[in-house]
């Protein structure tokens, strides 16, 4: 069965990647006026508090090694409780993919196709992340971990030509120039907002080899996420100044506008494009993934392909009728800052219990 198939390390790592910035790649800014220059060191430190969580995950992995969390507490709490959570389970991942499409098709709009309706954008990207999930955890890993490295070199190559002539090291310094609570205040919401990983990572966990040695990679694809992210933000400051940065929308894109060489080197900006087109991507598989294995607990397996085709309904009918980046926009840092984790810790705190007494 393919829940006993394991993921690689580099998928554990891509995983941990687009989980992360999913929708934290356009909400980040929420904090800006909380942190001012320091918003990319918050960034950091709010990206790295997930690993406790993801901590706790893996532990509770390693005391049912075939299942994931989901599975567990069906077998302690029996199908109606369970099925409640599930439920609750697939609504957050189908906001989220809501959320993410309508951000990622606005940016379109913007940049590119400003003719095509954004219900046919959305409605390939979501017809085309449903054909992706029906492969299984291990295809669908090894594109996620495509995107994850195509993406990473075309934004990472891109700001390479921003050096030195587009950068400013004044916009950054001082590093530190906001008060501590706004400072506290802007590394708790990365958090809250990057905890969406954590929805993914509890269906994956029983995919995760339980030497710990891929323990150790779980930690260090997050580590690795805070240090790609946070100096993406830092890159932003430095060439846009702060000011600008926290007043636009899609600041990697407009960042890219400006690194121009004489008429040679132009244009860059479509290289960020196409990683946030990767991200949307690999964001909204992961949605429709988790939504899917919660839906075959809660209606026992019965037809999976149709619950699938009627999950990808879910999801592009809302993402039709909002059709709004604002809206998203605030739906998602609303959905951070008061559904997604706690809502995990629900979830944790239920199976650890419910596993602890059932022991018992």
């Amino acid at each position: 069965m393919e829940k006993n198939d394991k993921l690689p390390i580099e998928q554990i790592i891509a995983f941990s990647f687009l989980g992360i910035i999913g929708n934290v790649v356009y909400i980040h800014t929420w904090i800006d006026h909380d942190t001012d220059r320091s918003s990319w060191l918050a960034a950091f430190l709010g990206i790295l508090l997930l690993i406790p969580f993801a901590l706790w995950i893996l532990y509770l992995g390693k005391r049912h090694p075939q299942y994931n969390i989901f599975d567990i507490l069906y077998n302690r709490l029996g199908k109606i409780p369970t099925g409640i959570i599930c439920i609750l389970f697939i609504f957050i991942n189908v906001a989220v993919a809501v959320t993410q499409l309508n951000m990622f098709t606005q940016m379109v709009h913007v940049f590119l196709l400003r003719s095509t309706p954004s219900w046919v954008i959305m409605f390939l990207m979501v017809s085309m992340c449903t054909w992706i999930v029906q492969k299984g955890t291990i295809k669908m890993g090894r594109l996620i971990t495509v995107l994850t490295i195509i993406g990473l070199i075309n934004y990472l190559g891109c700001f390479v030509f921003a050096f030195p002539s587009d950068v400013s090291v004044k916009s950054i310094i001082p590093i530190f120039d906001t008060t501590l609570i706004g400072f506290i205040k802007g590394t708790i919401f990365i958090t809250c907002a990057s905890s969406e990983y954590l929805l993914i990572f509890m269906v994956i966990v029983r995919h995760i080899n339980k030497c710990p040695k891929y323990d150790k990679w779980v930690v260090g694809g997050i580590v690795i996420t805070a240090i790609i992210f946070s100096i993406a933000i830092l890159i932003i400051i430095a060439m846009m100044s702060p000011e600008l940065a926290k007043r636009i929308a899609f600041g990697g894109v407009n960042a890219a506008r400006i690194i121009h060489i004489g008429e040679f080197l132009q244009g860059l900006e479509l290289l960020v494009f196409i990683t946030y087109q990767f991200i949307a991507t690999g964001k909204t598989i992961m949605s429709l993934y988790c939504s899917w294995d919660s839906a075959k607990i809660v209606f026992a397996n019965k037809k999976p392909n149709l619950q699938l085709m009627i999950l990808a309904f879910l999801i592009i009918v809302p993402s039709i009728w909002l059709n709004s980046y604002n809206v998203a926009y605030y739906l998602a840092v609303f959905m951070s800052k008061f559904i997604i984790l706690p809502f995990v810790i629900l979830v944790l705190l239920l199976t650890t219990v419910s596993s602890r007494i059932k022991r018992k």
